[in-house]
This record gives C-alpha cells, sequence and structure tokens, in this order.
C-alpha cells in the first residue's frame, strides 16, 4: 500500500486554522462574561460558532493526517474524502494534465486528481505509479 501524502503546507495550514477559530472563539466567550452590555449579538454565540469551526478544523486536519490524500493499493487508486472515490489503474484510458490537475479518466468514470497539494515525493511516485499503467 502506498499513500500519497498531503503536502506539509495543507497540513500546517488547516492546524493553525483551527488553533486560530478555538482561541477567537474561547476568547470571545470569555469577553461575553466582562462585558455584560452586548445586547444585538451576543458574544458567548459567536465565540461558541468559533470554537465549534475550530473543532471542524481539528476534525479535518486529523482525517487528512491519518488518511492522506490518495492511496494505491491492489492496483486500485482511492481519493481519500468523506465519500471515497475509487478507480482501478488497469482501466485507465488516458492521464491528462491541466492547469495543475491529473484527470484519469476510464471507459465509465474520471478521477480529478489537484497536483497542487501532493506533496513533491509523493507526486513523483504518483507519476511513477500512473506510467506503469498506461
Amino acid at each position: 500500500m502506498t499513500k500519497i501524502r498531503y503536502s506539509k503546507e495543507r497540513l500546517k495550514s488547516n492546524l493553525r486554522m483551527a488553533i486560530f477559530f478555538v482561541t477567537i472563539g474561547i476568547v470571545l466567550v470569555l469577553l461575553s462574561f466582562i462585558i455584560i452590555e452586548w445586547k444585538e449579538v451576543s458574544l458567548s454565540s459567536i465565540g461558541i460558532g468559533q470554537i465549534g469551526a475550530g473543532i471542524l478544523m481539528f476534525m479535518i486536519y486529523y482525517f487528512e493526517n491519518r488518511k492522506q490524500y490518495l492511496t494505491l493499493k491492489n492496483g486500485e487508486l482511492t481519493k481519500n474524502t468523506l465519500f471515497p472515490k475509487r478507480i482501478k489503474l488497469a482501466e485507465i484510458k488516458s492521464v491528462k494534465e491541466f492547469a495543475g490537475d491529473l484527470k484519469l479518466i476510464t471507459q465509465k468514470t474520471e478521477l480529478v486528481i489537484d497536483t497542487q497539494i501532493i506533496e513533491p515525493n509523493s507526486l513523483t511516485e504518483l507519476k511513477t505509479e500512473l506510467k506503469n499503467y498506461i
């Protein structure tokens, strides 16, 4: 099994966003206890929303760090999303490169791979593996 990894920049960015949202959320919730005069919009409501967004970003970071972007296993390429997309490498008819994306085309389906978010070493490995099947 080969994993095509996300770039370290993408993973770090997701982690930074999660920390930022949770921190802002905590600050807003604490401010809502200090500043009681707010009548229009509750700072604690906004803070709880920010904390929720931060938790969601932590979940995305964890999922992407654990699963990674693509998995090559037993002649099948899996794009690891919430609903994974699979394509059998033996069924690929052509591979097209356009605007930083790889489009894998079979008789029935197409799978688009965003090469901008792949770690450079993994991208080389992916292209080498695809050449074996085409």
